[in-house]
């Protein structure tokens, strides 16, 4: 549509500026001779007024085709859970460096309650509005600027809080499940992850609540660089990248080679580096503040206890093996298939009867056991296996999978999930046990020890010391509950770590001078370079020291299939298994994408069959979470959605019966007053200066047919969408005169000349990339009482009667 400037006229308005109207109208229909501007062709009065001189300047534009704006709601609103990662700030009661008992002076003064950002909280909320169209990847950016939590370790999901039991208390934390789903890493308008509506989108005001999204902070936080400080530095990214050497070696060289090679390579380091690793992997800060990488020590455990002949085959040996499409994917030793060696034999006779040797099944990480294969010594020096990392790459990115919290409820008599799933990253290389570890410590989260007691509603006395009783043997229970997860802990890091050292000592490259560099006393070392490596006497030894602990833990830990967290049916076969704390497997080896893991909390009360509706007191099981701090300037914008809801609740009619918006909230909305940008470089002719005017649009010159534009499409620089809202306009009786202007000629003509009656509607069937559009057209036919209508739509195909 072209339209047309005319020169300015100053108001306010009297005689001459109505003639001058008149007379650039009249030249107007005089240049553009024709039916359709004798007709449809109109006039907008367009007022810009200055801000410091208040001088108003004016234009009428012609138009014949008048567009018209949606009041959309330009952003919109997310309530976000940051859940941070479990650490010796916020699991004091769990989660505390080796040899530090009770608080020091500077921890009891700061025990007030703080307020996020914060390392010493765990869920924190906060209430972020977004453009419609501004990209998923600046919400990212926004939850780091507040959080104060890098990009790259935050997973961000939308979550869904669903209710499994109304028959219980609001309180109690079995009553709810809050289930999660990532999402995508691909970009995208955050407009994308609004809230749903159940019927057509209605822009007009805000959402009735914020989306509810839950931003993970990584649960790997890997030491800072040597040389760097020992504080905890939340600014790291959650995995390290590592170089590593993945040339492939063309000679022909053994795995005897292997063995003699002093330099076990880490980024191109030394065996100095692997002794730096190796006295920082397990110490006191292991687990509680950070999380170490094991890669460069499992290359040299891989290395140390490369077999020689099939009487050396040891389980959990990590190995590069080539499959039989030729490709090269790393492993591990899961069973030793015992038979005779036959290295030694001689004899010609035997030479025709095949032999029975000892095989070693290897399992592939990321694959499922269907698909391992056995290898025997001979494929070992062939170079068919080779030593972890020689052949194959390691993965970029850690082991993740979803963690549920279980229980088993009474009154459906099965499994049912409550609680906060989470996500939970272990390093590649960790030992199951070490994986354990973290298992259990990103746990204890939810074995939080309320602030302050319940205050009990009971008005019987008895009834108050009773419950009062029963919170106080809850609370000693999650003492006595943290204090076993600690040990449990501390056991599974210990135990790995002399795992660790041994495998390598095993090799001979590191000699007693080595164990200085730890950090461990000679009565806490169970193993040295002078022992054999003897690693089922090491599993057997960590088994019995867990047999009499686990059973005191307030739950235990499950490895299920990810899409069936609930377990079979009674009376079926389910694949769910209890999680190995084993030293000789890795967490990357033994779990993948479709696994899961599952807390089944075990319940205190077992007997107890009451079905009256249980109180917040009757604690059965010792799942605690945090509560959730909310942050301070994320209040007034929660406090505005709320004044959202109330502002749809009391709005119009129309969107009330119809379900839409009425015709006339976009006229108001083209009519609203609205502030110019400077970018705009609007001139205010008295001050001869560039204003940031006001401006405001009003109706002047109503035509006989008056045609309007809904502006369905909003777009952004990046991203665009197609505004679906419904619009409701009268068959009839459209009265205009409420965006006229008082002075305008409509306003001065016969009673009934602002009032419009229906006559066609056009409708864009489609999206952005394409679509169809079809035209409705009402006629009145000739008849005897001359009031029979009938409807006629141009479809682009055909002109059919309706």
């Amino acid at each position: 549509m072209h339209l047309y400037w005319h020169p300015l006229i100053c108001s306010p308005f009297s005689l001459f500026t109505v003639n001058c109207c008149f007379n650039v109208h009249h030249r107007f229909l005089r240049r553009n001779r024709s039916i359709i501007a004798n007709v449809a062709m109109g006039q907008v009065l367009n007022r810009v007024t200055c801000p410091v001189c208040h001088h108003s300047s004016t234009n009428f534009d012609p138009f014949n085709m008048l567009s018209i704006p949606f009041p959309t709601v330009a952003e919109v609103v997310f309530r976000c859970t940051v859940i941070r990662r479990g650490t010796a700030l916020n699991c004091k009661g769990t989660l505390r460096p080796n040899g530090r008992n009770g608080k020091s002076e500077k921890e009891k003064n700061m025990d007030m309650e703080p307020s996020p950002p914060s390392t010493k909280l765990i869920f924190e909320q906060y209430v972020i509005a977004m453009s419609r169209l501004a990209d998923i990847g600046d919400l990212k950016l926004r939850i780091q600027n507040i959080s104060g939590i890098p990009v790259n370790r935050l997973k961000l999901c939308k979550s869904e809080e669903i209710v499994v039991n109304n028959d219980i208390d609001k309180s109690f934390p079995t009553r709810t499940y809050v289930k999660v789903s990532a999402l995508p890493d691909k970009e995208g308008p955050c407009v994308q992850l609004a809230k749903p509506s159940t019927g057509p989108e209605d822009l007009s005001t805000p959402a009735v609540a914020p989306t509810q999204i839950v931003a993970f902070e990584s649960t790997l936080h890997p030491r800072p660089p040597r040389g760097a400080s020992n504080k905890i530095c939340q600014t790291n990214a959650c995995t390290r990248g590592h170089t590593h050497d993945e040339s492939s070696r063309e000679d022909s060289s053994t795995a005897e080679e292997d063995e003699d090679d002093d330099d076990i390579p880490e980024n191109g380091g030394s065996k100095r580096t692997l002794m730096e690793n190796l006295g920082l992997y397990g110490d006191d800060q292991e687990c509680v503040l950070y999380d170490t990488d094991p890669t460069p020590l499992s290359k040299a455990m891989s290395r140390s206890l490369w077999p020689k002949s099939s009487s050396e085959f040891k389980l959990g040996l990590r190995v590069d093996a080539i499959d039989h499409r030729d490709h090269w994917f790393p492993g591990s030793v899961v069973e030793i298939i015992e038979g005779v060696d036959d290295s030694g034999e001689d004899d010609e006779s035997m030479r025709d009867i095949p032999p029975v040797e000892t095989k070693v099944r290897i399992h592939f990480d990321n694959f499922s056991s269907k698909w391992d294969e056995t290898y025997s010594i001979d494929q070992f020096k062939r170079g068919q296996v080779r030593p972890l990392y020689s052949h194959a790459n390691p993965r970029a990115k850690p082991t993740e999978f979803m963690v549920h919290n279980r229980h088993f409820n009474r009154a459906i008599k099965g499994n049912a999930l409550f609680g906060q799933a989470y996500y939970l990253q272990c390093q590649n290389e960790w030992s199951t046990a070490r994986a354990g570890a973290h298992i259990l410590a990103q746990a204890s989260r939810f074995l939080q020890t309320p602030r302050k007691m319940d205050k009990s509603s009971s008005k019987n006395e008895e009834d108050k010391r009773r419950e009062d009783s029963n919170l106080k043997r809850f609370y000693q229970s999650i003492e006595e509950a943290k204090t076993v997860l600690a040990e449990v802990i501390q056991i599974l890091i210990e135990s790995d770590r002399d795992y660790v050292e041994a495998a390598i000592s095993n090799g001979g490259d590191i000699t007693e001078e080595r164990w200085t560099h730890s950090n461990r006393s000679r009565q806490q070392r169970s193993v040295n370079s002078s022992q054999v490596f003897n690693a089922s006497q090491m599993s057997t030894t960590l088994s019995k020291r867990l047999s009499t602990l686990l059973p005191h833990l307030p739950f235990e830990v499950r490895v299920c299939t990810a899409d069936s967290p609930l377990g079979a049916p009674q009376g079926g076969v389910s694949d769910e298994v209890i999680f190995p704390y084993s030293l000789v497997r890795t967490i990357g080896n033994y779990m993948n994408a479709r696994h899961a893991v599952v807390l089944h909390w075990k319940d205190k009360s077992p007997g107890r069959t009451s079905s009256k509706k249980t109180s917040s007191s009757e604690y059965t099981i010792l799942y605690s979470p945090p509560v959730a701090s909310v942050h301070k300037q994320s209040r007034a914008l929660l406090n505005g959605s709320k004044g959202g809801e109330a502002s749809k609740n009391g709005q119009g009619k129309n969107n009330a019966v119809h379900g839409g918006m009425h015709l006339g909230v976009c006229l108001t909305e083209f009519c609203k007053e609205q502030h110019l940008p400077a970018t705009d470089c609007w001139r205010c002719p008295r001050c001869k200066d560039v204003r940031e005017g006001k401006q405001c649009m009003t109706m002047w010159r109503l035509p006989d047919l008056l045609t309007f534009h809904v502006k369905r499409f909003n777009c952004s620089a990046r991203w665009r969408e197609k505004i679906t809202t419904k619009v409701n306009f009268p068959l009839t009786g459209l009265d205009m005169s409420e965006w006229c202007d008082k002075e305008s000629p409509a306003m001065q003509g016969p009673d009934g000349s602002c009032v419009y009656d229906l006559y066609g509607v056009v409708n864009h069937y489609g999206g952005m990339t394409g679509g169809h559009y079809v035209a409705t057209c009402k006629a009145t036919v000739c008849s005897p009482d001359g009031s029979e209508e009938l409807g006629y739509n141009f479809n682009g195909t055909c002109n059919g009667e309706s």
